[in-house]
């Protein structure tokens, strides 16, 4: 657990997380954000373009996960941060579901791999599994909002 605690200090030091001013109409913006980024996925998904999607679905974890920096009043400047800032404070906290965070993490692997890679890239995650975890993220961090 110690590690994490330095990691997440680290990312702060390194100026990759910054504490700012609670912004919840950028977290609302941000939920937005992902809600149409899943919505895109849905779409792609249906037409066979699962790299495509990979990215989007990618974008609307990312969008939802910062919706909890913004509301929290923090800036980031780094992806990985934003994943051990919600590790730290959202799920050792148990305010949500690790689930989310790994489901977060492997996405995020994903979309790293399909932006750049050199090589073909195949997908062997189960996309409809992960878009069904972002739609209940999403429908969780709302609740944060109200």
């Amino acid at each position: 657990m110690v590690m994490y605690l330095d990691e997440l200090k680290e990312c702060f030091d390194k100026g990759l997380l910054k504490k700012t001013i609670k912004q919840i109409d950028l977290a609302i913006k941000d939920l937005n954000q992902a809600r149409f980024f899943l919505s895109e996925t849905q779409d792609l998904l249906d037409i066979d373009k699962k790299i495509v999607a990979a990215l989007s679905l990618y974008n609307a974890f990312f969008h939802c996960a910062r919706t909890l920096l913004f509301k929290d009043g923090i800036k980031e400047r780094s992806h990985y941060c934003i994943a051990r800032y919600i590790e730290q404070e959202y799920v050792k906290m148990k305010k949500l579901d690790v689930r989310f965070l790994n489901a977060f993490e492997t996405i995020m692997s994903i979309r790293h791999n399909a932006q750049y890679s050199t090589e073909k890239v195949e997908i062997e995650e189960d996309l409809a599994e992960l878009y069904n975890l972002c739609e209940e993220f999403i429908s969780v961090v709302g609740k944060f909002l109200i």
